[in-house]
C-alpha cells in the first residue's frame, strides 16, 4: 500500500514477513492546510518509507508522493535502498522540470527494507528511523543545520528544540538543484520484541526522545498494540502544538505473547 498523508491509496498489502506492520498514521497538523507527507506500507516488498515534502501548497506533497511511489517501483525491480532513493531523487527534479508541482520542490525520506530480519535503513534529510524495544536507540542522524551546530558542541539538545534554523535541511531529494541527496545507510537484524519506528520531523519537533519511548513501552512493547502507539504519538504531536504534518509508521517482530 502506497499512501499520501491525505489518505490517497495506491497498491495492495502483500505477504506476511517476519517483520510485520504493527500500525501507521497521519495527520496534517493544527496549523498546516495540505499534508505534504507520503508513506508507503508495503510487507510484500519488505519495505516502509516515510516521506516529508518540501515546497509549499501542491508541491510539496507532489515531491514525496513521487518519492515514496519510484522508491517502491524500484525495489520490486530489484534496486537496493541506495539506488532507489537515488532514482527518487532524479524523478522529482524531472517532475519540477516537466512542470509537475514547482521548481525546487524537494523531500526528505527514511525508509527501511527488510529480508527477515535482517533490516537496512536508509534517509535523507530529518525523517527519522530508531530501533524500539529494550529502550530506544535513534538510528539516523538528521542531514540539518541544527544536527551539525549539536555535532560542533555549539549548542544543546533543549537548545536545538528552538533554534531559528532548526528547518533548515542540509540533504534533501530534489530541492534547487538536487546535488546533495546522498543517502546514509545502517544495517542490522531485529530481535523478537524489537521493531522500527519511521517518522517525519512532525513527530520530532514536537515529542521528545524520552516520550517516545514511553508511549512505546506501555503500549507496544508491553502487549503489542502497534496501532494505538502510533496513534497516540500522532495525538501527543497535536497536543503539544502540531505545527507541522505528522507520520509515524511502525514496524517489528512482536512478542509471541503480544495482542494485535
Amino acid at each position: 500500500m502506497l499512501q499520501n498523508g491525505n489518505g490517497e491509496e495506491e497498491g495492495s498489502m502483500g505477504s506476511t514477513r517476519p517483520a510485520a506492520t504493527l500500525g501507521y498514521q497521519s495527520d496534517v497538523g493544527r496549523v498546516r492546510r495540505h499534508n505534504e507527507d507520503s508513506f508507503a506500507v508495503r510487507e510484500d516488498l519488505g519495505l516502509w518509507v516515510v516521506a516529508d515534502g518540501m515546497g509549499g501548497a501542491a508541491a510539496g506533497e507532489v515531491a514525496s508522493a513521487i518519492a515514496v511511489d519510484v522508491i517502491a517501483r524500484a525495489v520490486e525491480g530489484g534496486a537496493g535502498l541506495d539506488t532507489a532513493i537515488a532514482e527518487a531523487n532524479r524523478s522529482i527534479l524531472d517532475a519540477a522540470a516537466a512542470g509537475r508541482g514547482r521548481a525546487g520542490m524537494g523531500s526528505t525520506v527514511v525508509a527501511a527494507q527488510l529480508s527477515g530480519r535482517d533490516y537496512t535503513v536508509a534517509w535523507v534529510g530529518d525523517a527519522r528511523a530508531y530501533l524500539w524495544g529494550d529502550g530506544l536507540r535513534r538510528l539516523s542522524h538528521d542531514h540539518s543545520r541544527v544536527q551539525e551546530l549539536l555535532d560542533a558542541g555549539m549548542i544543546s539538545l533543549e537548545e536545538a528544540r528552538l533554534h531559528p534554523q532548526r528547518s533548515v535541511i542540509t540533504r534533501v531529494l530534489g530541492g534547487p538543484d538536487g546535488t546533495a541527496a546522498a543517502p546514509e545507510q545502517i544495517t542490522g537484524s531485529l530481535q523478537p520484541g524489537q521493531g522500527l519506528l519511521l517518522c517525519s520531523d512532525g513527530l520530532t519537533s514536537e515529542v521528545g526522545d524520552e516520550e517516545i519511548a514511553r508511549v512505546l513501552s506501555a503500549t507496544l512493547a508491553s502487549n503489542g498494540q502497534g496501532q494505538a502507539a502510533a496513534d497516540q504519538l500522532v495525538s501527543l504531536a497535536l497536543d503539544h502544538g502540531g505545527a507541522d504534518n505528522v507520520t509515524v509508521v511502525l514496524l517489528g517482530v512482536p512478542p509471541a505473547t503480544a495482542r494485535s
